[in-house]
């Protein structure tokens, strides 16, 4: 019998664990992304070794590990996105528009690293 279901869940929550322990940290929350996705790949064996190979198969196992790898992915971008607001925070006390400019910048280099 397979366990496919509770190696996912327990892939997803330490890796919710390890992402909630980053305190904000894009370096901390790429390591724990990495994590997710090797541990999701020891979860599904590889496509030669199941006897249902098939496109169903194939496709409820790929897209749980997407949408686990999208949403790692997501809270990376989501930290760089806490940093960027934070320091323009701290400089449209001093900066005016030119800290909205670079705050600009920095959000398209997020949507287009990360989403």
């Amino acid at each position: 019998m397979t366990d496919f279901s509770k190696a996912v869940a327990a892939c997803v929550a330490d890796w919710g664990k390890r992402a909630s322990e980053c305190d904000g940290s894009n370096e901390c929350m790429e390591g724990a992304s990495k994590q997710l996705r090797n541990c999701l790949d020891k979860a599904f064996p590889d496509s030669e070794k199941l006897n249902l190979q098939g496109d169903k198969v194939n496709y409820v196992l790929s897209s749980v590990f997407f949408l686990a790898n999208r949403l790692a992915k997501a809270c990376e971008g989501l930290a760089e996105f806490d940093r960027a607001v934070g320091s323009t925070e701290d400089l449209s006390k001093h900066g005016g528009k030119n800290s909205t400019r670079e705050f600009s910048k920095e959000l398209d280099d997020i949507l287009a690293k990360y989403f």
